[in-house]
């Protein structure tokens, strides 16, 4: 049973429209970046991954459990996707230094040169794609969203 737009709340209102912005951002974007991650053979959370695990520099290692924090991915999700890197010789899995009953994700040559070329052409989409965007626009939305995520995990975790 659909309610009646008239006894829709403002709250509700404002809550749907921002939902229905973030997804429809989020679809473009998705779509702008889609050549770069088909050109590399890569999903979007195989991107996040070895992308991740790039920006954490040499020697591009890290903890499962610190890669699920950081990304939009279950334990479960981050497995399968690190089983299909693994199996094209992107990461691999190597001993924890500190403690040898526990592994880490580490990019491989190959997984490092990947993930710099799929990062590089995923980023020059968005950059085109937000080219007319000027870059004060661009840091309010940033600081306002990761306003509204913070919130928003805050309630999540309470």
């Amino acid at each position: 049973m659909t309610r009646d737009r008239r006894n829709v709340s403002p709250d509700e209102r404002l809550a749907l429209a921002f939902s229905q912005h973030v997804v429809r951002l989020q679809g473009t974007l998705a779509q702008a970046i889609a050549p770069a991650l088909s050109a590399h053979d890569l999903t979007p959370a195989e991107l996040d991954v070895v992308a991740t695990l790039l920006t954490t520099g040499e020697p591009y290692r890290q903890k499962p459990k610190e890669l699920t924090a950081h990304l939009l991915l279950t334990t479960g999700g981050l497995s399968n996707v690190l089983r299909r890197l693994e199996n094209r010789g992107l990461v691999s899995r190597v001993p924890d230094p500190a403690d040898r009953r526990s592994n880490d994700v580490r990019l491989t040559p190959d997984g490092v040169a990947v993930a710099r070329a799929a990062t590089g052409a995923a980023n020059a989409a968005l950059r085109r794609l937000l080219a007319e965007v000027p870059a004060a626009t661009l840091e309010t939305a940033l600081h306002q969203l990761g306003s509204v995520l913070d919130a928003v995990e805050d309630t999540r975790a309470g």
